[in-house]
């Protein structure tokens, strides 16, 4: 991605705070915002960025629609190297002010920073519809597809990043760079399709260019040579097991699912076979077809607890909460003893997912017990903070909920359906502003969740705020409306 230092400019840290409205307290609190953001200017043009965003977070807590102010203390933090907290502040500037083409910028390249390069070719392309004549966002778009490997795409963005500046010497060298990549992945293709065509019933000829056709997205030509694979050698499992891979990369579950059915008949006792086409079947929602096929597998590769995850987290989707409960419990009583990186990472899992059945199976005393030795031995790890709120909200300990809800969020700050809950607790507790606050932050980090939505349209009705919930109320509803007939077309 190309660099952005847009950060310590001071035009970019200049803030303008939003136009207030016809009341007295709306003139002050416009005021009093302005004041702490010059402050806050003064202190990042000196290099204080502590300072700053202690003074930007003024800013936005005293007016909560200022754009401006997010984007400063995004700025701010991003240069105390926090970024998922500028993410956050980027993402709420965005959703206050969708025309702030800097805040998309400098997300976009945060983004590329952490290597969310699907994310950032997003933000990179929602900042194009506001300034197409920008060619330095073209270059950041040429560069995510290139990482992608998107090449096509990747050489578009540079050749109109040229268009609009010839000058621009980078657009010319990343342009040439994909040529080049572009080049060599279409003679590697040649060569090993000369190779097939050398001797095409030589089936082990056949696997690399399929790799390479999936490489270069060409995934109908896979699918056409997979066939012919398995015309030459129809019992073959390893054939299906490649047809299965194209369709996984063509997200086609279905057809996914049943390649891997094929393998399994082929090579009964494969447990990886199994347990692949557990996730399948899973994917499909076919939980019992799921459950007997992760088991299987289980039972090919007793020493192999990922096995066994699969099966407990089919179990839980299931609403067996019984057998999940005793899958997770095995897990982690076996993983206690091991101490290697690998063992440990697991044995947090086990916690992480025996804690959240617990509470899907409303058994919030025992959830508690579970996340407190979770936590024993796993300090301030988000995923056990995050059950033990829920099992405290559930059980009325609402002030409790909040503080683990809140420690869980420092942990993983870009998670939304940690704001969400976090939202609604603070609701619950008559903290308004903050509901507010927090369901905004849960929409700006999933714009599609629909809960989100009805937390914030609770909240702005308990504000008082009888328009902007029923908004809420609106989207929300065209929200579930959308996923009910995604769910009907995948049934059909």
């Amino acid at each position: 991605m190309a660099d952005d230092a847009q950060q310590t400019d001071q035009d970019r840290m200049d803030g303008h705070a939003a136009n207030g409205g016809g009341s007295h307290e709306r003139a002050a609190a416009v005021a009093a915002a302005r004041a702490y953001m010059q402050k806050g200017n003064e202190a990042a043009n000196t290099g204080e960025y502590e300072a700053a965003e202690e003074f930007f977070q003024q800013a936005v807590s005293t007016d909560p629609t200022d754009a401006r102010a997010r984007y400063n203390l995004a700025l701010a933090r991003q240069n105390l190297g926090d970024p998922e907290g500028a993410i956050v502040a980027y993402m709420r500037a965005i959703r206050l002010d969708p025309s702030l083409i800097e805040a998309y910028i400098n997300l976009g390249n945060l983004y590329g920073e952490l290597d969310l390069v699907e994310e950032a070719v997003e933000v990179f392309q929602r900042a194009l519809e506001l300034d197409t004549g920008n060619d330095e966002l073209f270059i950041n778009l040429g560069d995510g597809y290139r990482t992608l490997g998107f090449y096509d795409d990747a050489i578009l963005a540079y050749r109109q990043a040229q268009i609009l500046n010839p000058e621009n010497t980078l657009a010319a060298d990343n342009l040439r760079d994909v040529r080049e990549r572009l080049n060599q992945q279409a003679e590697n293709i040649a060569h090993l399709e000369r190779r097939v065509d050398d001797d095409p019933r030589d089936l082990t000829r056949y696997s690399d260019l399929v790799d390479s056709y999936l490489e270069a997205h060409r995934e109908q030509d896979a699918l056409n040579l997979i066939n012919q694979m398995i015309a030459l050698e129809p019992e073959n499992p390893t054939t299906y097991e490649t047809q299965a891979a194209v369709y996984e990369a063509m997200d086609q579950p279905d057809e996914a699912a049943e390649a891997w059915q094929h393998v399994v008949q082929l090579s009964p006792d494969d447990p990886e076979a199994w347990e692949h086409l557990g996730a399948w079947r899973e994917a499909q929602e076919r939980f019992p077809a799921a459950i007997s096929a992760y088991r299987r597998a289980a039972e090919l590769s007793p020493d192999t607890p990922s096995l066994r995850f699969n099966l407990a987290v089919v179990l839980r989707d299931a609403e067996d909460f019984d057998g999940a409960i005793a899958t997770y419990r095995g897990l982690v009583d076996e993983l206690k003893g091991d101490e290697d990186e690998l063992s440990q990472e697991m044995l947090a899992d086990a916690y992480t997912g025996l804690a959240a059945t617990l509470n899907l199976a409303t058994r919030y005393d025992m959830a508690l017990q579970t996340t407190q030795e979770f936590l024993e031995r796993f300090p301030d790890q988000p995923e056990a903070l995050y059950e033990q709120a829920s099992a405290l909200d559930m059980l009325g300990r609402h002030d409790e909920a909040i503080g683990a809800y809140e420690r869980a969020l420092q942990g993983d700050p870009l998670n939304a359906t940690y704001s969400n809950d976090l939202a609604d607790t603070y609701y619950a507790v008559g903290r308004i502003d903050d509901a507010i606050e927090m369901a905004e932050n849960a929409i700006a980090l999933d714009p599609e969740m629909a809960v989100a939505y009805e937390t914030l349209a609770q909240a702005l009705e308990g504000a008082g705020r009888g328009a902007e919930a029923q908004e809420a109320k609106q989207r929300a509803a065209e929200l579930l409306a959308a996923e009910e007939d995604g769910e009907e077309d995948g049934e059909e």
